[in-house]
């Protein structure tokens, strides 16, 4: 075999490297793309606010116990699931929490994590009590490790199972 044609070999196998190479960066980036898109649908962002209807049918529950009781129970629940509290106003029925969710480790983009800030207010409906919930979400993107991360606002979540979650939850703290 001459030299000519092992370098034409060579030379060939680095350009299918290089080509394989440059096709993997390109899927993984539209990977990552999908990933972001993603992260931000159920939210006031991506779908816009809901009209008052809507939005009283995401937010509101019903409780089957009074006032006083969902209170304690929330305040409990929250504690329970790690959130910060942040503020609570018994006497107005109102518990301001944040609650961290780190992403999974499987994301190609790299995701912090999901703040969600929980606002959530009591009131007394006759002998029962009605909850109100509202949830900000803001995503936390690593840029580097030299400079940390981003926080990105996504405003008001509008993930209907997001809110059925919580509600489920304080549902199951009422003893039966």
């Amino acid at each position: 075999m001459d030299d000519r044609g092992f370098r034409s070999r060579s030379v060939s196998r680095r350009v299918v490297v290089c080509m394989a190479a440059v096709v993997a960066v390109m899927l993984l980036a539209g990977c990552a793309s999908n990933v972001y898109l993603a992260a931000r649908q159920g939210t006031s962002v991506v779908n816009g606010m809901p009209d008052a209807q809507q939005l009283d049918t995401l937010t509101r529950h019903r409780m089957t116990v009074g006032a006083e009781e969902c209170y304690a129970l929330l305040f409990d629940l929250l504690q329970r699931e790690g959130c910060l509290i942040e503020s609570a106003d018994k006497a107005s029925g109102l518990v301001v929490a944040r609650q961290v969710l780190t992403q999974k480790p499987v994301v190609i983009v790299p995701m912090a994590g999901e703040i969600r800030r929980l606002s959530f207010v009591v009131q007394p409906a006759h002998l029962t009590s009605e909850v109100r919930l509202t949830v900000y979400v803001s995503h936390q993107w690593y840029l580097d490790e030299a400079s940390g991360f981003t926080t990105e606002e996504l405003g008001l979540s509008t993930d209907p199972a997001i809110y059925r979650e919580w509600f489920e939850k304080l549902d199951r703290a009422v003893p039966r």
